[in-house]
């Protein structure tokens, strides 16, 4: 019987999948979704989970960035690997949209995506630190992508993954590690703490170009209160393999700057000022697999002033 190194080193060395078909681009959201859940994510799933990885920070200086930043892609290309976020569980989901979100495109609602919910690292060697991949489909065109965390350094020893909000701006923390995540991020952005949510706001689910585009600054998901978590350490992914499908699992709650194109607002003023635009909802249970944690790809677009 292997034991969890061998297994976890077999997960890493595993050979790459099959391109995606060549028409992939243009198939309707739902295709895609149904074609990577069915093909690629549930037939990779772990008989047993392999270890919870430590953050490779050599791997992440040697990882090609731009390509983080620029692949359109849904599948990572050949011989990518996560130096952060390497482990994952990973469900399908819907943007469900208020009635009066005042934002555009997929803000409007979005049918079929794919949540990937991962730690930074291994939480017995450093804090516990939450991180979300948001993958919404599209019909013959590219996906809407954007990655949230809990902060830079997480949140301590408390092993609730839902215990607090996600969002794609956190705060610069002053402290060694994320110090040298950030210089090793700004080889491609100003910055390096702030995701971009425009790929989101300028087109909707069916492909359709939006004329005059809206779409935030920062977002914020708001675990349900209905689902929480023991805090005391054990593995996450066994916890949200328990969620059931159709259920809220988070509230989203949406703010953009209104004092010109560059001012941008402090994380408290954010939030104060954030209103409900939504809910994200799960269509399936959660599920671990290589795919999720080899080759699902979520493209983290540059942020600038808006």
């Amino acid at each position: 019987m292997k034991n969890s190194q061998e297994i976890d080193s077999l997960a890493v060395k595993a050979k790459d999948f099959a391109p995606l078909p060549q028409d992939y681009s243009t198939w309707s959201a739902q295709k895609k979704q149904d074609f990577l859940w069915n093909e690629r994510i549930v037939p990779s799933i772990y008989e047993r989970k392999p270890p919870l990885a430590k953050v490779n920070t050599l791997g992440l200086i040697m990882t090609r960035l731009k390509i983080k930043m620029d692949r359109l892609s849904d599948q990572a290309p050949a011989k990518w690997d996560k130096a952060i976020h390497a482990r994952g569980s990973v469900a399908k989901i819907k943007l469900i949209a208020e009635a009066d979100c005042p934002f555009t495109g997929l803000f409007q609602g979005a049918d079929y995506g794919l949540l990937r919910a991962s730690l930074t690292g291994d939480p017995s060697r450093d804090n516990f630190a939450p991180g979300l991949g948001i993958k919404l489909l599209v019909d013959a065109q590219d996906s809407g992508n954007f990655s949230a965390l809990v902060s830079l350094v997480g949140q301590g020893k408390n092993y609730n993954f839902l215990a607090n909000e996600f969002s794609n701006i956190v705060p610069v923390v002053n402290q060694l590690r994320p110090k040298i995540g950030n210089l090793i991020f700004r080889r491609v952005t100003r910055y390096p703490t702030k995701i971009s949510l425009k790929n989101l706001g300028v087109i909707d689910q069916l492909g359709n170009p939006v004329k005059v585009s809206h779409y935030p600054e920062q977002i914020f998901l708001v675990p349900t209160s209905d689902i929480q978590f023991p805090e005391s350490p054990h593995d996450f992914r066994d916890d949200l393999e328990t969620i059931p499908s159709g259920t809220v699992l988070f509230s989203l709650y949406a703010v953009e700057s209104k004092e010109g194109e560059n001012h941008l607002l402090n994380q408290s003023e954010s939030r104060q000022q954030a209103q409900r635009i939504g809910r994200i909802e799960t269509t399936s249970k959660f599920v671990t697999s290589a795919y999720g944690d080899r080759q699902l790809f979520f493209r983290h677009q540059r942020f600038r002033n808006q």
